[in-house]
Formats: structure tokens, sequence, C-alpha cells
């Protein structure tokens, strides 16, 4: 293998183009790969303009133009299918394999690591909004934000649940809140009334955003950690 020091040539480039589709692994290139390849180009073009410079209409300025474009080909569809190898890799990573890092370069290296953020996310993606996950009962801030899409409802009212979640509020932020405590899954429900105004927070089918006076039916475990905070009271609708 060429070291970092030594310029590439037209038929290195050729040679890495060949491993590369034929086979479907990666395979082990110099560590400068992309600016070895992008110091080819910019050579061969300097001469491909000396000669169109000297003599245009000539068959050597012809065949370098042709070698140009050959290389600039080439380089693209490494790079291509070396990205489509490591999207592979990266995939196999967030289902919980271990990956071989060794044939990566650097810029490569920074590729599979955000491939590899963003498909751990997202292979979980039905589980999250399919309510699977546990939920957090998040440490509550002292400075609220009161909803303006929404009036609260109030115990005297009739009680009717509605979903309260927020849908201008993303997932990040409603997961940028600190954790706390983790609770189990609790099937029986709890109708209770905020006391305070509330940051959003994620539960086990849904998201909140709660204001004070706000009646809302939520799990118990939940209700009752909003409850021990001083932050909301049990309502026990008459009959």
């Amino acid at each position: 293998m060429l070291r970092n020091s030594d310029p590439m040539s037209f038929e290195d480039l050729g040679s890495i183009y060949r491993m590369e589709k034929k086979s479907p692994m990666l395979s082990a290139v110099r560590r400068d790969l992309y600016s070895a390849v992008a110091g080819l180009i910019i050579d061969i073009r300097s001469e491909y303009e000396k000669h169109l410079s000297a003599d245009p209409e000539s068959i050597i300025c012809e065949g370098v133009n042709q070698r140009r474009k050959k290389a600039i080909s080439m380089s693209k569809e490494i790079t291509e299918i070396r990205m489509s190898k490591i999207a592979s890799l990266a995939l196999m990573g967030a289902r919980g394999g271990q990956n071989v890092l060794d044939h990566l370069t650097p810029e490569e290296k920074e590729y599979y690591e955000n491939i590899l953020n963003i498909s751990r996310r997202h292979v979980n993606i039905v589980d999250r909004l399919s309510g699977k996950r546990k939920f957090e009962i998040p440490e509550i801030d002292p400075e609220p934000v009161r909803s303006k899409t929404a009036e609260p409802m109030h115990a005297m009212d009739e009680i009717a649940v509605e979903d309260t979640a927020d849908p201008s509020h993303t997932e990040e932020e409603v997961h940028a809140l600190p954790p706390a405590k983790e609770y189990p899954m609790d099937n029986e429900a709890v109708v209770i009334r905020i006391l305070e105004d509330l940051p959003p927070f994620s539960g086990p089918e849904r998201n909140y955003k709660l204001c004070k006076e706000d009646i809302v039916r939520m799990p118990k475990a939940m209700a009752m950690a909003l409850v021990n905070r001083d932050k909301a009271v049990i309502v026990s609708p008459g009959p």
C-alpha cells in the first residue's frame, strides 16, 4: 500500500476502483485517500490545461482530457460505493453488531459515527411511537411555560379527558428534560388536577404539556409522582 506521502497515480486510482466494485467489503486504502485522489485530479487537470493551451486539437490533449474525465468519474463512484458500505456497517452497529473500522479513513469514520447515531435512534422508532418504551417523570422546573393553545379544564367542569400533548413541541424538546426516577408501566389510570404550570414531559403513550387547573387522566405511577411532589392532587369525580 502506498504511504500517505506518496502521490497517487491514475493506475492506483483504477486499482482502488476495481477492488471496490468487486468486493462487498470495504477495501483497505491509504488514510489520505480523498486528498490523494484530489491531488491526482488537480495534476491531470493542470496537464490538460497545458496541452489545451499549446495545441487543443492534438491527440495528446484529447487523451489527457479523457483521462481527466475518467479520474473524476472513478473518484465519484469510489466515494459512493464506500458510502454505501459504511452506511450498511452503521446499521449493523445500530442493531448491536461490533464493527471493525480499520479500513475507514478519518473522514469516513466521521461519516460512520453520524450515520450510526441516526440509525440507533431510528431503528427503534416504532417502539417509541407505539409507547413500548419506559416513561420518566422529569424534574419540574421552577419557571413553567403556560400553554397558549388550549384553555384549562377545572375541577367543577365535566371531566372529559382530552389529549393535551402539544404538537408544536418536537420529541427532542420533550426528551431534553432532565431525567428522574423511572417508574414501571401501570395499566391503572388516575384522574388528577394540576396545581401549577408544568414543563412538557413524556409518558408511555403520549407527551404531556399541562397547566395549572388542568384535569387529566394518566397512569397511576406518573400521577402519584406528581402528587408526591405537590404538583397535583387526585380528583374523585362524583357519579
